[in-house]
């Protein structure tokens, strides 16, 4: 039975997530930490050439090292790259939510400000990638994922080229889809930072209206295209449309700074800027000028290689306020610099006991655990009833336990600034019965009187049978961030109530954390 391969004695195959034409993403469990994985399979066709299996399995290599040495909440983290039978394994953190691809397809072109808040998240974390001195050069929407709390994930980093590492011997690529490719690489010129704006400015182009900037049925038409033709003007785009096109420059100097476009897309957001205890968002390196234009006669392509995107299972839950206001969350006050030194959360906090099987029990009624939560992805808990859960888990897994009180505050920071603005939104929750859909949401404020510090997001959908409602908190104790959302899709509760629920759960798992942490 294939679900039950286990590679490199650690990581259980469970069930594929998604698959690709080179490959699965599965759904793994690691028997060593006790969590659960995404797992890339990248499947070599029959019959390949050995240098091209090489520079693949060499490829997946990179992209571990490349993930590694990156640290961003926008940027997917690699834990782990496997060669096994000949072929590459990359295992990865598992993210809850939908590829912007997949997310368009099924819902339609999103909103402007929805889309200008994740090229936020994008340019961030593209600017981390830019000041380490790593291009991207794949960024598009399959490779774009959209998590349950509204946050934008760059993957797939399997054909970054880094600054200062060798490529004379490496083959050349063309990656991913044509209409995402940055003229100037088409064109064969060195690839750089500049390359990866034009190709987010294309893949926001996407996200707002649903269709490429250069659209045409034909992959050669399309490079054609992208060489030789300004892009569609957008339809859609509202707001957003300048910025976009001025992105989409056909020289790199045509387009705008990374800051300058942060600047807009903030505004366009909704999103003020970030308060003074910030970490500061590391500078762009500048890339170089573009070599000069040959003519040519011909264009000759190679064969496009389609990359395989992280697709995670589930979707977006929870955004929450604790007021029906809708108001920008004001910064956490902070005098003083916080401890440097470790925090009490050494070790993965057990939240499937913060809360006692009487407490589960008077906010989620008819559990189908019997008030017992079970462990969710991201190193939490969930939960559920007919209709309803609750669900807590530790925002940046991977990087909290051990960390400092100043750390986790930042981390804090850094998550209320990624939280999604007020606005529409898509999300879904398959386990309490929630399908992708939309929904309305608030802004973030603050919330007093829970953990060390803490604010609330809310979202609902009245406009069908569902009633959907539902809010979540997220708060700081010691060197720990925790998220606690609370929804309920029935229709017999007050809104008030389920904001209440949210303050009561996100209360009790604070003084649990207090007492035993």
């Amino acid at each position: 039975m294939i679900g039950a391969r286990r590679l490199a004695g650690r990581y259980r195959l469970l069930n594929p997530l998604g698959e690709g034409a080179l490959g699965t993403v599965w759904l793994a469990a690691d028997d060593v930490l006790g969590r659960d994985v995404a797992v890339k399979e990248v499947r070599l066709p029959p019959g390949l050439e050995e240098s091209r299996r090489r520079e693949i399995c060499e490829a997946a290599v990179r992209e571990a090292n490349v993930a590694a040495r990156l640290k961003h909440p926008s940027i997917v983290t690699v834990h782990d790259v496997l060669i096994e039978d000949g072929s590459p394994w990359l295992v990865m953190e598992l993210l809850s939510g939908t590829s912007l691809a997949e997310t368009v397809r099924q819902q339609g072109p999103l909103p402007p400000h929805q889309v200008a808040r994740a090229g936020m998240h994008l340019l961030s974390a593209l600017t981390v990638a830019h000041a380490a001195g790593v291009v991207h050069r794949d960024v598009k929407p399959s490779n774009v994922f959209l998590t349950r709390t509204g946050r934008a994930v760059l993957t797939d980093f399997g054909m970054a080229a880094i600054e200062g590492e060798p490529s004379a011997n490496r083959t050349m690529h063309l990656v991913g889809a044509p209409a995402f490719i940055a003229p100037e690489r088409l064109r064969g010129e060195p690839d750089g930072p500049a390359g990866d704006l034009w190709s987010l400015g294309a893949t926001l182009y996407f996200g707002v209206e649903g269709v490429a900037p250069h659209h045409s049925e034909s992959p050669i038409r399309v490079l054609t295209m992208v060489l030789t033709e300004p892009p569609r003007l957008p339809e859609r785009a509202g707001p957003l449309g300048p910025i976009l096109m001025r992105l989409l420059g056909s020289e790199p100097a045509d387009r705008p700074p990374a800051a300058v476009t942060a600047d807009i897309l903030r505004g366009i957001a909704g999103v003020r800027r970030q308060p003074p205890d910030t970490p500061p968002t590391p500078a762009v390196r500048q890339a170089a000028p573009p070599a000069p234009r040959r003519r040519r006669t011909g264009l000759v392509l190679a064969a496009a290689v389609a990359a395989l995107a992280a697709i995670a299972a589930g979707t977006a839950f929870g955004v929450n306020a604790v007021t029906g206001t809708e108001k920008a969350a004001a910064p956490s006050p902070s005098p003083t610099r916080l401890s440097e030194s470790p925090g009490k959360f050494g070790i993965p906090v057990k939240f499937c006991e913060t809360l006692t099987a009487e407490q589960v029990g008077g906010l989620v009624t008819d559990s189908l655990k019997n008030k017992k939560g079970t462990p969710n992805n991201k190193g939490g808990c969930e939960w559920l009833g007919k209709g309803m859960g609750l669900s807590a888990e530790p925002v940046g897994f991977e990087e909290q336990w051990g960390s400092s009180p100043q750390r986790a505050h930042e981390r804090f920071v850094s998550q209320r600034n990624l939280t999604i603005p007020s606005g529409t939104v898509g999300w879904a929750w398959p386990e309490v019965g929630v399908a992708l859909r939309s929904a309305r949401a608030t802004a973030a404020e603050p919330v007093s009187g829970i953990g060390d510090e803490a604010y609330a997001y809310h979202q609902y959908d009245n406009r069908s049978h569902l009633k959907l409602e539902q809010s979540s908190i997220v708060m700081r104790v010691d060197n720990l961030v925790v998220e606690v959302g609370y929804t309920v899709i029935d229709g017999k509760r007050e809104e008030k109530d389920i904001r209440e629920g949210a303050r009561t759960a996100a209360r009790w798992i604070a003084q649990s954390l207090q007492r035993t942490g």
